[in-house]
């Protein structure tokens, strides 16, 4: 995401909160640099759903750019299998969406 209104949000979300929240739930004081979709946009099952978890400030976490790669790496985010269902997952929602005539 770069559109000038994630631009915005982003940086509403660190000023507002400018420390990394999973280091201050270990008692530790770390700037956050990165800002984290709590629940993932793609999980969204309307475009407005999806743009609502894009830019709402309940879902999202300032953290540190160490605790952002651990998050995602809890979740699986970037191994293999992890891409190849996100895929096959954003398939089905474009045919269902768009129909499957093509």
């Amino acid at each position: 995401m770069n559109s000038k209104e994630w631009r915005e949000v982003r940086t509403a979300k660190l000023t507002m909160n400018p420390l990394c929240e999973v280091c201050a739930r270990k008692g530790y004081v770390r700037a956050a640099n990165t800002v984290h979709h709590i629940r993932e946009v793609e999980s969204g099952k309307t475009e407005q759903e999806c743009r609502q978890l894009a830019f709402a400030f309940a879902n999202l976490m300032s953290v540190c750019r160490e605790c952002h790669h651990e998050l995602h790496n809890d979740m699986r985010y970037h191994s293999r299998q992890a891409h190849q269902e996100r895929n096959e997952e954003r398939l089905r929602q474009w045919v269902a969406r768009h129909g499957g005539d093509g």
